[in-house]
């Protein structure tokens, strides 16, 4: 009789929650192969065969974590909105998502950004993709400073909204109210609804 196959997707995602668990014990500081396969039972050559270095498992661990903010950026972008109401979504997407994981687990929140402070590339193309969203939303507008600018300035004045140490430190200020208030004030803006 054959012998089954392993629940590749499943020893997967036993890895990456391990992992999680070590990154939360460690304060983000401390993420060894060996001392996950040893905790779940597995050999390290075996935990080798789905993640080949500790990179790989950063880069899981990240893909993880960002993809379902890619995700709500990815959806503003497609929608059929008018650019304000993109830009709106866009915002308010991103903060109700970094919000929620953060009260649902702030050690694990706190330790992915000592996670990320070591992987800076991983972080950079997490950025750059969320980077290309906005992008597409503001040029909607066709902003009469230039895109690039106008993105720069999206960019400065949502920063409360979008970063997680932002997030984390000023967690009361990061508001649905203040939020919207800014992207308003962005569409004006871009609009050019507030020249004579």
């Amino acid at each position: 009789m054959a012998r089954p196959k392993p629940d590749i997707h499943g020893i997967q995602a036993r890895i990456l929650e391990e992992a999680e668990r070590m990154l939360v014990e460690s304060n983000g500081q401390r993420l060894v192969l060996s001392g996950i396969a040893r905790r779940i039972g597995m050999s390290q050559s075996y935990l080798h065969t789905f993640f080949a270095s500790k990179s790989d498992l950063v880069r899981a661990l990240a893909q993880q974590w960002f993809a379902e903010v890619e995700s709500v950026s990815a959806a503003a972008v497609q929608s059929s909105l008018p650019p304000a109401a993109r830009l709106e979504t866009w915002v308010l997407g991103t903060l109700h998502l970094k919000r929620k994981r953060y009260d649902r687990n702030p050690d694990l929140f706190l330790a992915y950004l000592q996670l990320a402070e070591g992987h800076a590339d991983v972080v950079q193309a997490h950025t750059d993709r969320l980077r290309r969203d906005l992008r597409e939303i503001v040029s909607g507008f066709s902003p009469s400073c230039g895109t690039d600018t106008a993105v720069q300035l999206a960019e400065d004045c949502t920063l409360l909204f979008r970063t997680p140490q932002n997030i984390v430190r000023f967690r009361s200020s990061a508001t649905d109210e203040r939020a919207k208030a800014v992207c308003k004030f962005l569409a004006a803006a871009f609009s050019g609804a507030d020249r004579n």
